[in-house]
């Protein structure tokens, strides 16, 4: 009874001094206390990150921002992008804010901004580079820049081209979706990786709620009336949507192309990821590599995101429900991205818009 006295006791204390903040202040901190809430309830890699020893740190870097915001030294839009940083510069890309300030001062810390140093604005391109190779640049995973019968008739072109290489250039491919990449892999594949994954869902009335929006709105969505008819039914938070013996098709070995290259930049992110893991997961090395100057984005083991407003800043912090079980096993510091087969030791191209540029050159010379 008196441990129940004291902290309600305590309780009263902080609402009370919440009550005599200016209503500005009230209001950013009701924000942040949104945004935490938010966080450790329903983002998948919470609960991980936290197993994996770093609680303490991330105790203090709450508490930090917390003190700041509330004594009015930093304002809500800095206090929700230093919070959502901490994730995303050491775990997980998938963890950001869409403000022009996380994007400038926080983003910026850890990305290149390619267009301030060259002409920079991939375009969708599948011609033969020479007469041993063809390029494919696929600069969004969306399904409108280029379409899914865009990629399947490229891929189509380039078996019937006559050549023995194929580039596949994924720079500035921020992701979009998985299923755009189904032309491409049954030509890359080559076995079934050695250590197959599979992908959790953290099961909570949010996450739920926001696929069973979608269903109402499309009722012939696979992946929402899975999760909605599978979650409910569970009493796990951590629900597995994926077998692992599932987790990766086994296609026909394709004769092309005798040899692959994948170029990637700091920008591959997220779906166009996965063809990167793809490629280092079930293509042999001597077959496939994947070539560039910087590592990619670091959005690789999560995914299935959600955008949610804060209630009076009205900021958009997204978060991922979903992980690999990569993520669950050890590759937590997944910002990193993934690293280039091999590293291209060449100046940034004058420019990348639907040109053959000089690394693509290069690349075809290697080949």
């Amino acid at each position: 009874m008196k441990k129940l006295l004291l902290s309600l006791f305590v309780t009263l204390i902080v609402s009370n001094a919440r009550a005599l903040e200016p209503d500005s202040i009230s209001k950013n901190v009701s924000d942040l206390d949104s945004l935490i809430q938010m966080l450790e309830t329903n983002y998948t890699g919470f609960p991980i990150i936290m197993q994996k020893g770093y609680g303490d740190d991330y105790q203090k870097m709450k508490a930090e921002i917390s003190q700041n915001l509330s004594t009015g030294k930093i304002g809500i839009q800095q206090a929700v992008c230093e919070y959502c940083y901490w994730f995303f510069s050491q775990f997980d890309g998938h963890v950001y804010v869409d403000c022009q300030l996380f994007f400038d001062q926080y983003f910026a810390k850890c990305h290149i901004r390619y267009a301030k140093l060259f002409e920079y604005a991939p375009q969708p391109v599948s011609y033969k580079v020479n007469d041993k190779t063809w390029l494919i640049r696929v600069p969004s995973c969306t399904g409108q820049n280029p379409t899914y019968q865009w990629l399947k008739d490229a891929a189509q072109a380039y078996l019937q081209s006559g050549c023995d290489h194929l580039i596949i250039d994924v720079r500035g491919n921020t992701g979009g979706g998985d299923a755009i990449w189904e032309p491409i892999f049954p030509l890359l594949y080559d076995h079934q990786p050695s250590s197959p994954e599979c992908t959790f869902f953290r099961n909570t009335p949010k996450n739920l709620s926001f696929y069973q929006r979608i269903l109402n709105d499309n009722p012939d969505d696979e992946v929402a009336k899975w999760l909605v008819d599978n979650c409910r039914k569970s009493q796990e938070e951590m629900v597995k949507i994926e077998d692992d013996e599932d987790s990766v098709e086994n296609f026909p070995i394709s004769p092309l192309p005798k040899k692959a290259a994948i170029v990637i930049d700091k920008n591959t992110a997220s779906s166009a990821e996965t063809l990167i893991r793809f490629a280092k997961m079930c293509c042999d090395m001597t077959r496939t590599k994947v070539y560039g100057k910087e590592n990619t984005w670091g959005a690789q083991y999560s995914g299935n995101i959600i955008g949610t407003p804060l209630p009076n800043s009205q900021i958009w912090v997204y978060y991922p429900t979903c992980v690999s079980s990569l993520f669950l096993q050890g590759e937590s510091n997944g910002s990193s991205g993934l690293a280039p087969d091999v590293h291209i030791d060449l100046p940034y191209p004058k420019k990348l818009t639907e040109n053959c540029d000089e690394w693509i050159l290069w690349i075809a010379n290697q080949l």
